[in-house]
């Protein structure tokens, strides 16, 4: 028992490992406007609940070079580590992750937002849900054990509609009790209409301030039982 715990105390300090794979709405950093993306208030409010974690990933700067990030929260230097690739369809996301996941350490959490860019595309399983399992794949390679969560696109019309049911039903089936494939719904409650009042976008696409606060809320909220401390029911 002694050893069993010794061994729960170790695994706690270790910090929980997330992984942010996208397109642009996960790089974000577009000269003239604060195109943080929801990396920047996720990260806010992981330190505000004291979790130990860890963004990782092979790039750090956004779309421009010039492009400062947020400093710091309370003295926390941002954590600006990602796998964002501006204007990428989900199939040349996966295959940059072929190059740069072998040189990472293993991800506990996975949040993948891809498909914005492949809504256009004549056939959404090829374009979308393929590369998403081939991602879903190289995650677990690395990690048996990873929670994977897959944002639905931040639109309430158009291709986005039919691009749903097919994410809904590829995380049905690659789900399974040791690594969750977890579908988070971010088009709930989402405007995109950027010359309404309340809106959550810059241009359509990209989040604004309170779109990304927005987007992180809803990461949050379904990483939240995986995170240490939290209250999922995981095999041992």
């Amino acid at each position: 028992a002694l050893a069993a715990s010794v061994a729960t105390c170790a695994a706690a300090a270790e910090p929980a490992r997330i992984i942010c794979i996208g397109d642009s709405i996960t790089q974000g950093g577009r000269t003239g406007r604060e195109e943080f993306t929801y990396r920047w208030p996720l990260f806010v409010m992981l330190k505000k609940s004291g979790v130990n974690f860890d963004f990782i990933g092979s790039r750090r700067e956004g779309l421009d070079s010039d492009v400062k990030w947020p400093a710091s929260y309370k003295g926390s230097p941002f954590d600006s580590d990602h796998e964002g690739y501006y204007g990428a369809k989900t199939a040349v996301v996966r295959d940059k992750l072929r190059k740069t996941l072998p040189g990472l350490p293993a991800p506990d959490i996975a949040l993948i937002h891809l498909g914005t860019n492949d809504q256009h595309a004549k056939n959404h399983t090829a374009a979308v849900v393929k590369p998403l399992k081939d991602i879903i794949r190289q995650l677990r390679k690395k990690n048996p054990n990873v929670v994977i969560l897959v944002g639905h696109l931040n639109f309430n019309d158009g291709q986005a509609l039919e691009i749903r049911p097919l994410v809904e039903k590829m995380a049905a089936e690659m789900n399974t009790p040791q690594s969750p494939v977890i579908t988070v719904h971010h088009y709930k409650g989402w405007n995109e209409k950027p010359d309404t009042k309340n809106t959550d976008t810059f241009d359509w696409a990209h989040p604004n301030a309170k779109g990304q606060r927005k987007m992180a809320k809803a990461w949050f909220a379904a990483m939240k039982p995986y995170l240490p401390g939290g209250t999922a029911n995981r095999p041992e």
